[in-house]
């Protein structure tokens, strides 16, 4: 079953794996992925803003002070006069992001001289779209110009820098460069940096490479990667310093904040609708997050500059066969946790917790300016441990289906007779051609138990060997006993799953005789620890109980009945102390219909009526665990327990002859007495009726 289910892992996270891909490739899961890239852009720590630049904010109330006469926009005198005072300041660089296609009077051939002689000012042209383009300024050389289109992500929000653009025909705007390209290149000249292109044509600056966006980069799918684009690697929500046109215009602006910088030269002003969405506007109500078109821009800038100069990553991915790999792993984990995992409680704690580590994992490699796809690996995660565990139950469900099958057909014998069979000889011959037997361990009316020596694997580990032998030699008898006996094993291999339960590990016929070989379990019985007059404490029987009660849990959810839990059958292993249930020589299937009754087998001062009269229940179990546990508080044996014939509860013969109700003799509190009654009312209906309502009452004491 173990191969089994992992096989299971490896076909369902496989196939969950698949579909993922299909799904991702459609595009499904791109909205998810980058609102979860917005996120992570919000939660990183704030760069600072970037000292190389300096941003000139016109304004609404720039306009409305400065603005031309004949027009709501800002003259071309007035704007010649803003770049004569910046050009006094020394900047290295004046990126000019206001069209003038159009002239703006007065003063407007006086700014079209200065943007045609100046060779430090970078005016804007706009590339043609599905509706118009906007021509530069005229007379000035399109290798002197950037464009200042910007790309925006199907939700209109801005993701992406882009840093070149394929020249169309009838194009109104003839530049290559970008603005923040152009205006980069520029500031980076001074120290002798030029753009070089690679052998796969890869932009080049110094020693960064500006890998090329591609259309399903990181959580993209299908995007248009025209042109060269690279993802906007944001500073921050506030990129550089900003100071208005008015501020310059009548002094107010340091020379220092000008000197060696660049300056963005743009309208923030919301009636002039250049603000932008921006990953730090995504999921908020107001535009506290967006941005103006010539901050943008500025964001451009700083990320070029920070890549060639201060080694800031740009942003990576994994190729597409990466990302199946990486989808597949996580779909493995929630896999491995399905199977491994049976507690629906504890698959949830660690299902989330390897969520946790996944997300956490990834803002950390968001943080080395990595964007890999994870919502389609916490998916695969969680659709893969469903799939797991859906299969899982389907499996247990056909166990129990085939195990009710089988012992419906069976045929109940009662003419067993219960002569003792004949003994296997020790240390004379090998059972089987493999097991060596060491010593007898039990002898019962139908079967006998030994210890034996597994001489086929490695180290010759010990075993037990239970060996069945049919009182009768009928064809017909040794068919159904044949049957009774392929059962049983069939039953003890599926119990054999839980960890508290001794593994089957082989059954076989030898000249008429059936044997079963199970794990053999180190340490001693429970009837070396519950003796007479030895009174066990309060807290000492709860944690037994727990003990047992879980691995009943197991055993019940098979409908499976064990029907003679006694001390003798409980086995606390050596080497870690854990409790063993054993002895399922008598495990049968509890019949759908209550019709057929089923032969009386278990120890009589552990049974419950129902048992005695041969139909028992699942809570018979119970019953027989509460006798257990009474037995272990009291230190007298179930054998001299009796009814009170008022209230049916069990008392104790003293040695004058008096009854004593059986919590008057040991120290418990009343919660847990009241407990350990109902577990062994003799009604079975006003008995616990499942081993997880006794588990939940002993919580809450």
């Amino acid at each position: 079953m173990k191969n089994l289910l992992t096989l299971s892992t490896v076909f369902s996270s496989v196939i969950v794996t698949g579909l993922l891909f299909a799904v991702q490739q459609l595009g499904v899961l791109e909205p998810l992925e980058i609102r979860l890239f917005d996120q992570m852009m919000q939660m990183r720590v704030n760069s600072g803003l970037d000292r190389r630049l300096l941003i000139v904010a016109i304004t609404e109330s720039d306009i409305k002070k400065w603005k031309s006469p004949t027009s709501d926009r800002l003259s071309g005198q007035v704007l010649d006069r803003l770049l004569d005072k910046l050009e006094q300041y020394q900047p290295r660089a004046i990126g000019f992001d206001i069209f003038r296609d159009l002239p703006v009077e007065p003063g407007h051939d006086r700014l079209l001289k200065r943007l045609q002689q100046s060779d430090i000012i970078i005016p804007i042209c706009k590339h043609r779209d599905q509706e118009y383009g906007v021509s530069p300024p005229e007379g000035i050389e399109p290798s002197r110009v950037g464009f200042s289109d910007v790309v925006e992500d199907s939700d209109g929000t801005i993701r992406r820098n882009l840093l070149l653009f394929s020249l169309a025909a009838n194009d109104d705007c003839a530049a290559e460069y970008s603005l923040s390209l152009q205006l980069a290149l520029k500031y980076l000249e001074t120290g002798g940096i030029q753009p070089q292109f690679t052998s796969k044509q890869e932009l080049q600056l110094r020693n960064t490479v500006f890998k090329r966006l591609e259309s399903n980069s990181g959580g993209y799918q299908n995007i248009d990667a025209r042109g060269y684009q690279i993802l906007l690697n944001y500073r921050s929500s506030h990129v550089a310093e900003k100071v208005t046109l008015t501020d310059v215009l009548e002094d107010k602006v340091n020379r220092d904040l000008v000197k060696n910088r660049i300056i963005l030269i743009g309208t923030t002003a919301p009636s002039l609708k250049d603000i932008l969405n921006t990953p730090y506007s995504t999921g908020k109500s107001d535009t506290s997050g967006s941005m103006a078109g010539v901050e943008i821009h500025a964001q451009s800038t700083s990320q070029i500059l920070s890549a060639v100069l201060d080694k800031q990553p740009l942003f990576w991915f994994l190729p597409e066969w990466g990302e199946v790999v990486w989808v597949l792993v996580w779909s493995l984990a929630g896999g491995i946790i399905a199977s491994r995992i049976q507690h629906p409680l504890h698959q949830a704690i660690v299902g989330g917790t390897v969520l946790v580590v996944l997300f956490t994992g990834n803002f950390f490699i968001f943080n080395q300016a990595g964007w890999i796809p994870v919502v389609s690996a916490a998916l695969g995660l969680v659709l893969a441990a469903g799939s797991v565990l859906a299969y899982t139950v389907y499996q247990s469900k056909q166990e129990k289906e085939k195990i009710a099958q089988q012992i419906h057909q069976q045929e109940e014998d009662n003419t067993l007779s219960p002569t003792i069979p004949e003994r296997i000889p020790s240390n004379t011959h090998l059972l089987n051609g493999r097991y060596r037997i060491i010593e007898p361990l039990g002898y019962g009316g139908f079967s006998d138990t030994y210890l034996a020596q597994d001489t086929q694997r490695p180290s010759h580990p010990l075993c037990v060997v239970k060996q069945l032998r049919p009182a009768r030699q009928e064809e017909a008898f040794l068919s159904v006993a044949r049957r009774l006996f392929n059962t049983e094993a069939e039953i003890l291999e599926i119990l054999g799953k839980h960890d508290r339960i001794p593994q089957l590990l082989a059954y076989f016929e030898i000249n008429q005789e059936f044997y079963l070989v199970q794990e053999f379990i180190k340490g001693n019985s429970l009837e070396k620890e519950i003796t007479p007059y030895k009174k066990f404490a309060e807290a000492r029987v709860v944690s037994l109980l727990k003990e047992v009660l879980l691995i009943l849990v197991f055993v019940h959810d098979y409908n499976v009945i064990h029907r003679d839990i006694k001390p003798s059958n409980l086995i606390r292993r050596e080497s870690d102390g854990r409790i063993f249930l054993i002895d399922f020589g008598a495990v049968k299937q509890i019949q759908t219909q209550q019709q057929n009754s089923t032969i009386a087998i278990g120890t009589p001062c552990y049974m419950p009526p129902e048992q005695m009269n041969r139909q028992p229940r699942l809570n018979s179990d119970i019953y027989a665990l509460g006798i257990l546990a009474i037995q272990a508080l009291t230190g007298t044996h179930p054998n001299t327990f009796q009814r009170d014939s008022n209230t049916l509860g069990v008392v104790i013969p003293l040695q004058d002859g008096t009854l004593q109700n059986w919590h008057n003799l040991a120290e418990i509190s009343d919660k847990f007495a009241a407990v350990l009654n109902r577990m062994v009312n003799q009604n079975s209906n006003s008995r616990y009726q499942s081993v997880t309502e006794v588990l939940n009452s002993l919580e809450s004491l």
